[in-house]
Parts: structure tokens; sequence; C-alpha cells
């Protein structure tokens, strides 16, 4: 079919999924307030695959010659990885740096699973091809994957095998010739308006009593069985309904989680990457966000960018940005998102090369970022708060600028430092949203627990992090020669700068 373009996205959508907001089944979810604006979003992300300004960074020409989507294309270098920066960085600036879920990082652990197709082998010589093969269909059809990934896992001190109600963590409950059946429930954003989920097997031990749970496969988010609950819109009634004067996040970009449930969901073998292969979900998990977290830290460079630049904005139209200690904090601001961008940059410059001869962002620098990015978007957010001060929470709404009672006042009180009324209070309603708002709350726990919880990425960074070349030093300035200890166990190295 080629490249989806925005018609064939929005036709897409009608195709008798179930979605549920405020415990109402949504007729079309084109249309409905809390869902329409991010359809609309989506449907501009597609719109900038087809404008020539930009085929030539989000799309490239496969070996036979076919244009497919560079979303969905695994890094053959560092050329690739650089592409995919810029690629995902377009699209926060084009459309919205608070953007979270788009499918450019959801897809990546199928570039692992591709990537590592030697393991897979060894358990089942489907499950690499199922994964090439869906790699295959999303560069040329373009669909839209989102994740389901955290389970609602019920009593969290218990294993999945262990809680009263196995429901609560995604299973397998058949195994049929042609396929599996799927049950439990997923949380996930995007899901409303997206084509298809990777579900990705829980966190846990993966103990032969965790069997059935083991799973990885792609659901098709219209199939039978399949049903989506919508968490409380952040504006009353749903995005759609807010005013995009007060709510200029809110109101175009509200990104709906959801809790996606599978009542028997039948998958075909062909859909899925594993099954009930516990030992496999356990050497596995922990190398599926191998390129996810690039994306992540594209994410938040570009959330970075929006805190420097409203905290330049405010604070010029309210005349603190000649004041020394304002200026103080916004170079703060400053030195968090250069250090952000350091990492996503020095991870690139160092890349890795993978056993299939992909190119993989550098791991131990990778993880690091994810850390700090987790650690100190709160940071961030408050120093915005302490440099536009309190004022973000007592606007005036639009009505109030336009009502023949009020608006004299408004003109008058809320202009300063040449800039008229409008102008600033545009500006301080971005930097209420992203400070005290709904939205901002979401966001920060977006940003804290999204890259899974800071102690799984600790033990990430533990696991990458070349141990032994550090110990070597230290023993050396000790004066311990290397016979006199037994060597740690040392994370895998590999290949170092491909280019």
């Amino acid at each position: 079919m080629g490249l989806m373009t925005r018609q064939n996205y929005l036709d897409s959508l009608d195709d008798g999924r179930k979605v549920l907001v405020d415990g109402k089944t949504v007729g079309d979810v084109r249309s409905h307030p809390a869902l329409a604006p991010m359809v609309e979003t989506v449907a501009r992300i597609y719109d900038l695959h087809n404008d020539p300004a930009h085929a030539d960074l989000m799309t490239f020409e496969r070996s036979d010659g076919i244009v497919g989507s560079r979303f969905y294309k695994a890094p053959a270098n560092r050329e690739d990885l650089a592409l995919r920066r810029q690629m995902t960085t377009r699209v926060l600036r084009e459309i919205c740096p608070t953007m979270d879920r788009f499918g450019d990082e959801t897809v990546t652990a199928l570039f692992t699973l591709v990537d590592r197709q030697d393991l897979l082998d060894r358990f089942d010589t489907r499950y690499a091809r199922n994964a090439a093969r869906w790699l295959d269909l999303l560069q040329r059809e373009n669909l839209f994957m989102t994740s389901g990934n955290t389970d609602p896992k019920g009593d969290r001190s218990r294993q999945p095998f262990e809680q009263d109600d196995l429901d609560l963590n995604t299973r397998v409950v058949e195994e049929r010739p042609d396929g599996v059946v799927l049950r439990g429930a997923k949380f996930e954003t995007g899901a409303p308006y997206a084509h298809v989920a990777f579900i990705k097997p829980t966190v846990g031990n993966w103990s032969p009593q965790n069997a059935d749970f083991a799973i990885a496969c792609v659901v098709r988010l219209n199939a039978p069985g399949v049903r989506m609950i919508c968490r409380l819109p952040q504006y009353h009634g749903g995005a759609a309904n807010a005013n995009r004067f007060e709510y200029p996040l809110t109101g175009g970009f509200d990104e709906v989680d959801t809790l996606i449930v599978f009542d028997d969901v039948f998958i075909p073998w062909e859909d899925v990457m594993f099954a009930r292969q516990p030992e496999l979900a356990a050497l596995m998990r922990g190398e599926l966000g191998r390129w996810a977290a690039q994306g992540y830290l594209t994410r938040c460079l570009a959330k970075a960018d929006l805190l420097v630049g409203t905290a330049l904005l405010v604070s010029e139209h309210s005349g603190t940005i000649k004041i020394p200690p304002v200026r103080s904090k916004i170079s703060q601001l400053m030195m968090h998102r250069q250090a952000v961008e350091a990492f996503l940059l020095a991870a690139e410059a160092a890349c890795e090369e993978t056993p299939s001869g992909l190119a993989m962002p550098n791991q131990s620098i990778q993880n690091a970022g994810r850390i700090y990015c987790s650690q100190t978007y709160a940071t961030m957010v408050q120093l915005l708060r302490e440099i536009i001060g309190g004022q973000p929470v007592m606007l005036p709404g639009e009505a109030m600028l336009n009502s023949p009672e009020t608006r004299d006042d408004v003109m008058k009180y809320f202009a300063g430092a040449g800039y008229d009324a409008p102008t600033r209070l545009r500006a301080m309603h971005l930097a209420r949203e992203l400070t005290a708002s709904a939205y901002a709350g979401r966001t920060q726990s977006y940003q804290l627990f999204a890259e899974t919880p800071i102690f799984a990425q600790e033990n990430a960074l533990f696991a990458t992090y070349d141990r032994e070349e550090s110990m070597a030093l230290a023993r050396r300035m000790a004066g311990i020669e290397p016979a006199a200890t037994a060597a740690p166990e040392a994370a895998p190295r590999l290949k170092v700068g491909h280019g």
C-alpha cells in the first residue's frame, strides 16, 4: 500500500476498535473530545513523512527500492543513529516538544529481537523471522506501533504466578497449532489511536512457574477481545474542550494513557516473538531498551529546550532577565539542558557494534543519561518555578481578557516591560502548564517512570559499565598485583565506534 498518509491514517482508525472514556464506549476516536486532538497530532506526523521538505529525514530508500519510514529502520552505522536522533528531534520541534509516544522508540525492541537471531533461534526459528517480518511491514506501511509494557501486577511483593488473580499479569492461557490466546492487561500511552502494540514480558523472576507470563508479541488493537479503558482526561470533557490560550499543551497534546485489556485475544504464531519461554525472557528483557533510550534522551532534550525557552521568555516579559540571580537560575537550567545533550551525543559518538553488526548507542553512557534525566527533570521544573515566581497560579483566562467588564484592567495590570497583556499571558499560561497543572504533574511522573524505575536503570548501568577497567586502575594505584585478586564478573564488551 505504500507509506501511510494523513487520510489513510484517519480512515484506518474506523476499524471497530473498542475504546472507553469516562465509562462509555467511544463511537469514533477521531471525533471524541478526549482523543481527537491527539489523533490530529499523529496525523501531522504522517504529514511530515509525506512532505518533500522533510522526506529525506523521515524516510529512507530500502535496498528493494521501496521508500520506508525511518521510524522503523534499524541503525546500520553511526550515521543512522544520528539520523534517528535528528528525525525524532524534527517531530518534537515541528509538532510538540513534550510528546512522548509516537512509535519511533516503541519499535526498537524489534531491533533487538532481529539482532539476537542467534539467541532466538536456539528456542524457535520462527521468533526472529516474525520480528523481521514485522519490521518489514512497519517500514513499508508506517503503521503506528505503541507498546504494552506495564502490567497491573496486583500484590507487587508476590510473583505473577503467586497472585490470587493470575490475570493481573498478561499471560498465555492457551497454545494452539495456529497461535496463542492472551489474557490480562497492560498500561500504555497512545493505544486508542495506534494500530498495533508490541507486548513485552513483565519484569520479574523468570522461574519455570512464571512461564505463562513470558510472552512477547504484536497485538492488533482492533482485534476481538481487546478493549482500551482510557484514564481520566486532564481537562473535563476532554482536551478538545480546552481553550488553547489558557491550555496550550493540554488542549492539543494530552497523550491518553490507557489500560489495554486482553480478554482471551487470539495471537497468530506469525505475530509471536516468543511465548512461554522464561529463560529467553530473562536473557532478552534487559536488552529490549538498547535503542529505546536514545529516543527517551532525545525527548528529554526537547523538554529541556522548552523549559529553558519558557524561562527566558517569561523573564524577558517581566524584566527580571536583567537581574543576576535570575540569570543564575536560568544558567542552571541551561546546564541541565546541555548535560542531556552531552549524554545523547556522547552515546552516539561512542556507539557500539551489536552481534549482528548493527550500531547501537554506547550502553553505559546512555544508561547514565537515562538516570540523569529521570532524576533531574523535577529539578528543572522547580528551577522554572523559581524563575517565574507565583504569577502563573493567579492568571486571568481569555474570557476576562475579552470581557468589556474586565478587559481594561487586564490589559493594564498584566502588561509590562514593553509587552502587552495578551503576549505576557500567553507565555505565563505556557509556564503554568509546565509547572502548575495536571499536564505538568503527569509529565513529571512520566519522566520518572517511563524508562522503568530508577533502581532498574541503575542496575542497567552497573551491568553495562566497564568495571574491570576502573578496578584495574585502582589496583595499579594501590600497588596490588593483578594475580593477587580474582577478576570480577565484567560486563560484556562490544566493539566501539562503529562508523
